[in-house]
């Protein structure tokens, strides 16, 4: 056994060799690398190094272990003591409490080694706390894209109202009204109902909105109809055309849609309307910016584009440098008060539309009658009426039928007038509306009055045509009057409707007389803000749309065979449609 054991050691001592060299051999070791030493903590920064506070009120202090170098240690165990309790609690999360009135010591400690905070507490009254939040109104309806800053009342628990506290905001549903949730700024996007939260001190209250979509202007052409919707949105259905009249990609002769359908913003998605105009085959607006934009028929220019005889179904700037106010649509020619009244026309002027000899048409606007300015501006078939800033009302263009108003004997021929020339009517007007070889304005006195081509589409109860402008026989004060192709409607004091004239396709909103002489009211008990009938150029302006007098609904009525009432579905073209239907989606929810 001795033996044994001296051969263990002998073997010990041997030394390998590589073959053919003195050099040992290296044996890898199989034990693994000792752990490296951890950094050891030099120094512990306590954030915020100071703080006062109100007795009840707690502030989280934060304790950072750093090393020689300066550099963060984590995982580190820490510790807080403080040198006074009954000033300062500290809890074992770093987070102070103002207990009494003083000042204490508030130490944090790691691996042996500690950093300090100051903390003074005031001799204040307790903090109070929010005990409630209530957001004011608890039910309110919001029209889209209206800003409506909300309101909460933040109540401790005596009810008493604090001042200065945090509120923050949340939407039940941002697809329906989006919020600020710092400044409680309410913004609807579509129709329905949100719930509305604010919080603050983790009480909260709530309220409901409901956002509603309204109609603010509305205009009829020929076999189509647009309006304005909230946030300044633009809606057409009916005839597309090959024109692109309704804002639809797809021209072709029977193109349509019977339900609305968004006109595009290609190009300006930016643009936001708040007034339209139609007559025949083109739409024009203005938007909120003051700019006049058009789209569809373009064969003289009308639609303010200089590509020539091509249409645009996206809409077309007009100009960059004029500013509008208003702008009126008719059969071939467009015109528009700029914001500082002067008027300016555009498309077809062989009948002297523009109140000019030349050019015989113009993609871009010409200057009507540099000395005038007016108020208010109307674009019919052949002819333009315009109301100066004092209230007089003036005419040119196309006179054979009397529609210039002026009181001249009625030629039934191919005249016209270059000069503007004054309506024959004492008082005044608010507002003309040219059509077909006929006109209508409102007077001083709220009283429609109309001249030209009559037929019953004057009112007055007969059907001779006059140059002269007669009163409709209706002792009604009215709020505003539209023209259209052989027929007029007027919306009275009371929100009522009321047409006359041709009434083939039931657009004065009643069955029957085929024409009436004299206003019927139309669409029965409805009751509207305003109202639109559709013009003539190419095929036919048979049919009438109206805005609800709360503005949430859109009806039509009349000739229906390419969805120009919207509803949906279509009918005949000889059908008689008088009674007002609902444009599909614009009316609101259940």
């Amino acid at each position: 056994m001795r033996r044994f054991l001296h051969l263990v050691a002998a073997a010990a001592a041997i030394t390998l060799t590589a073959c053919g060299s003195d050099t040992p051999a290296s044996i890898p070791s199989t034990n693994p690398p000792p752990p490296p030493t951890p950094a050891a903590v030099k120094s512990v920064d306590v954030s915020p190094a100071s703080a006062t506070l109100s007795i009840g009120e707690t502030k989280t202090l934060a304790a950072t272990p750093k090393d020689a170098a300066g550099a963060a240690i984590s995982g580190r165990t820490v510790t807080w003591t403080s040198s006074a309790a009954s000033t300062v609690k500290v809890a074992a999360n770093g987070v102070v409490t103002g207990v009494s009135a003083g000042t204490a010591t508030i130490t944090a400690t790691s691996d042996g080694v500690s950093g300090t905070a100051a903390i003074t507490v005031n001799a204040s009254v307790p903090v109070v706390r929010v005990a409630s939040v209530t957001v004011t109104t608890a039910l309110d309806t919001v029209e889209a894209y209206d800003p409506r800053t909300l309101q909460a009342i933040v109540r401790d628990s005596a009810n008493n109202v604090l001042t200065g506290r945090v509120v923050k905001w949340t939407s039940s549903n941002p697809a329906v009204a989006t919020l600020d949730p710092n400044t409680g700024v309410l913004l609807g996007v579509d129709r329905g109902t949100v719930t509305i939260t604010a919080e603050s001190e983790t009480k909260t209250g709530t309220a409901s909105r409901v956002i509603v979509i309204k109609y603010r202007s509305i205009a009829a052409g020929s076999m189509h109809a647009c309006d304005v919707a909230s946030g300044g949105f633009v809606w057409c259905w009916g005839q597309n055309g090959k024109d692109g009249r309704i804002g639809s990609a797809t021209l072709a002769d029977n193109a349509m849609s019977a339900t609305p359908i968004l006109v595009p913003n290609t190009g300006y998605t930016a643009l936001r309307f708040t007034q339209l105009s139609s007559f025949g085959t083109h739409t024009c607006g203005v938007t909120t910016d003051d700019r006049a934009y058009c789209w569809g028929n373009n064969g003289w220019g009308q639609i303010g584009s200089t590509a020539s005889n091509n249409p645009s179904f996206t809409p077309v700037s007009v100009s960059s440098s004029i500013a509008f106010r208003q702008v009126s649509v008719g059969s071939d020619h467009t015109c528009g008060v700029a914001t500082d009244g002067h008027a300016y026309c555009w498309g077809h002027n062989d009948w002297r539309e523009f109140a000019a000899n030349a050019p015989g048409s113009s993609p871009t606007p010409v200057a009507v009658v540099a000395d005038m300015t007016f108020s208010s501006i109307t674009a019919g078939s052949g002819f333009t009426c315009g109301v100066a800033t004092a209230g007089s009302a003036y005419c040119w263009g196309e006179s054979g039928w009397g529609q210039l108003g002026d009181g001249s004997k009625i030629s039934y021929g191919n005249t016209f007038s270059m000069a503007p020339v004054p309506v024959a009517a004492a008082g005044g007007f608010s507002a003309i509306d040219g059509a077909n070889e006929f006109s209508c304005g409102l007077n001083a006195s709220s009283r429609i009055l109309c001249w030209g081509s009559n037929g019953g589409r004057l009112g007055n109860g007969g059907t001779t045509e006059t140059s002269t402008p007669v009163q409709i026989a209706s002792a009604l004060q009215f709020k505003s009057v539209s023209t259209g192709n052989g027929y007029a409607c007027g919306v009275a004091g009371d929100a009522s409707l009321w047409c006359w004239g041709n009434n083939d396709h039931g657009q004065l909103g009643v069955a029957s007389p085929a024409v009436a002489t004299s206003p019927v009211r139309a669409g029965g008990a409805l009751l509207v803000s305003e109202v639109a009938t559709a013009g003539v150029s190419t095929g036919f302006g048979n049919h009438t749309c109206a805005i609800s007098a709360d503005r949430l609904t859109t009806y039509c009525f009349g000739r229906n065979e390419f969805g120009q009432l919207g509803n949906g579905s279509t009918t005949g073209a000889t059908s008689v449609n008088s009674n007002a239907s609902i444009v599909m989606g614009q009316k609101p929810l259940p």
